[in-house]
């Protein structure tokens, strides 16, 4: 993950969001410029098909994924 074309600093945050939701869904920090985060699925309707947004530091990096239950991806998120 980069900022600015630099490895993010650690303990950078890295969020996903659902457009529907107020707060993030999963939340993480990056640690030698890597992050993990898991989104997790809340209440009852599925998250299926919904598009996930990334941010860093409160940021949208303009990266988007789709929630798939049980599925991971790697993402290299940038920040300009």
């Amino acid at each position: 993950m980069t900022i600015n074309g630099a490895a993010a600093p650690d303990g950078t945050e890295v969020a996903i969001w659902v457009s529907e939701f107020i707060s993030p869904v999963g939340t993480g920090t990056t640690s030698d410029g890597n992050y993990t985060v898991i989104a997790h699925q809340h209440g009852a309707e599925s998250f299926g098909g919904k598009t996930l947004i990334f941010k860093v530091n409160g940021q949208d990096t303009g990266d988007r994924g789709e929630w798939e239950r049980g599925a991971a991806s790697v993402l290299a998120l940038s920040l300009e």
